[in-house]
């Protein structure tokens, strides 16, 4: 029997500088579902936002599906507004795409009230999972399916495997792929840099090559070149590489001896280049924080001080503590450094997404490591109590009027709502970047943490979470 599917035909706005791993994932869905075997899967793709401006083309384009993929970054509840207020019974697969943060907060505490047996939550590993499980005990209740379809892109054949051994000697290329932003923990990177090439002796050289947005003030290369050569003295230590597509990252991945990936940030789900890097047979050295301990190999991973009893805002990224640098710097110098197979447990995510659209999985628990059952248990998530039905069905129109707004630039509407927003905003220095990013961009919900966090401000929502001793 063919499954009728609906889905947004999700394309990230070009002129956002970076692409997230949110706008990838959403985007690697589309092509998934664009490749599917027609005879089995029906797919019939819509844009959200005509759906909700124009209640005939919603009718039009989700009556008699069988299911939705809510392919659209943190804003799946406005499908289930429409399937309340249609009257319409298809099932809606969403997904969570960042662990402690506003926007998917805000996402699932909209929709909760809303929820029927049969949707299903998307997520990336056995953290995510266990996190939002953690934070919205209710969860428990519903299916959830760890699926992240991330290697439809990948490029075939896939690499040799590397020779294993002691360093090479002459220079050690240390990679880093990603934002550089303090959360990232990227000056972590910059200090093991300093370290190893300080204790060096007689053993090999290492240099860095940095790829990706420029996202906190401390990252720009020119503070980073700066401060390594006032260390080290002048010389190729240090190498950065501006945004490039993700077709063009693989060709990097072979210039790279070895990945670090020290991030603590409170966003963190999964890692995406941590697959990418199984993919290309790159060894990565990570703290043992979110889905790392999942993705990488022991010989990599590093303990983690977490900065303890401090109160954040899920508001905003941060950098929840430190990688032990003596530990990464055993690991990048002692020549055992294995890459992890995980490639292997995601490869087939493709097809295991395609079924889990045909049928719910059965209610399961996550499978987790001690560091994360550590990391859970001195976890504190301050949230408001979850909206009524009642409740839920009379925010939703505002909420989609505003999301429609704040889409339509050039109009008097948009610059009303912008200007309401600062008006109501606990941050408003957040929400000038906000207006400032969307003055350069398309302004669209692609953006993620762009529409989809300020909204918040129309509900006071506004988390906070802090990790106890």
């Amino acid at each position: 029997m063919t499954l009728r599917v609906g889905a947004h035909d999700y394309r990230t706005d070009p002129l956002l500088p970076q692409k997230d791993g949110v706008n990838f994932a959403h985007e690697n869905i589309s092509a998934l579902l664009k490749a599917a075997d027609p005879s089995e899967l029906a797919v019939e793709f819509h844009d959200l936002p005509r759906l909700l401006e124009d209640d005939d083309a919603a009718r039009a384009a989700l009556s008699g599906l069988d299911c939705v993929v809510s392919n659209i970054g943190p804003h799946a509840q406005y499908y289930f507004w429409l399937r309340e207020k249609l009257g319409l019974d298809f099932r809606i697969v969403r997904d969570v795409r960042t662990a402690i943060w506003s926007g998917y907060l805000f996402q699932e505490h909209l929709l909760a009230p809303l929820l029927r047996p049969g949707d299903t939550l998307m997520v990336a590993s056995n953290y995510v999972w266990a996190i939002y499980r953690q934070m919205f005990p209710h969860l428990a209740g519903f299916p959830a399916a760890l699926c992240y379809p991330l290697s439809v892109c990948f490029p075939q054949p896939r690499p040799a495997p590397r020779a294993q051994g002691p360093l090479k000697p002459g220079a050690v290329t240390i990679g880093y792929l990603g934002r550089l932003s303090d959360d990232k923990n990227f000056p972590e990177i910059v200090d093991l840099l300093i370290r190893l090439n300080r204790e060096v002796g007689n053993g090999p050289r290492y240099r860095l090559i940095a790829c990706g947005e420029i996202h906190s003030p401390g990252c720009a290369p020119d503070k980073i070149a700066a401060r390594v050569t006032a260390e080290l003295g002048n010389g190729d230590w240090y190498e950065y590489l501006p945004v490039r597509p993700n077709e063009e990252i693989w060709d990097l991945l072979e210039r790279f001896d070895m990945l670090l990936f020290p991030s603590t940030s409170n966003l963190e789900t999964f890692g995406r280049v941590l697959i990418e890097a199984a993919y290309a047979r790159v060894p990565v050295i990570a703290g043992h924080h979110a889905a790392a301990t999942e993705l990488v190999h022991e010989s990599g991973l590093c303990t983690v001080d977490y900065e303890r009893d401090h109160v954040f805002s899920a508001h905003f990224d941060h950098q929840l503590g430190r990688v032990n640098g003596a530990e990464m710097a055993r690991a990048a110098s002692s020549g055992h450094l294995q890459t992890s197979d995980q490639y292997e447990a995601y490869a087939d995510h493709p097809q295991a997404f395609l079924d889990m659209l045909r049928e719910a999985p059965p209610l399961a628990d996550p499978v987790l490591h001690a560091s994360q059952e550590a990391f859970l248990t001195a976890l504190e998530v301050t949230l408001p109590p979850l909206p009524t039905r009642a409740e839920a069905i009379e925010w939703l129109p505002e909420h989609a009027a505003w999301f429609l707004d704040l889409q339509r630039k050039g109009t008097s509407a948009y610059a009303e709502k912008m200007a309401r927003l600062l008006e109501l905003s606990q941050y408003p220095e957040r929400t000038e970047r906000f207006i400032g990013k969307s003055a350069t961009t398309n302004g669209d919900f692609t953006n993620v943490g762009g529409i989809d966090t300020e909204l918040c401000h129309l509900r006071g929502f506004y988390p906070e979470f802090s990790i106890r001793s």
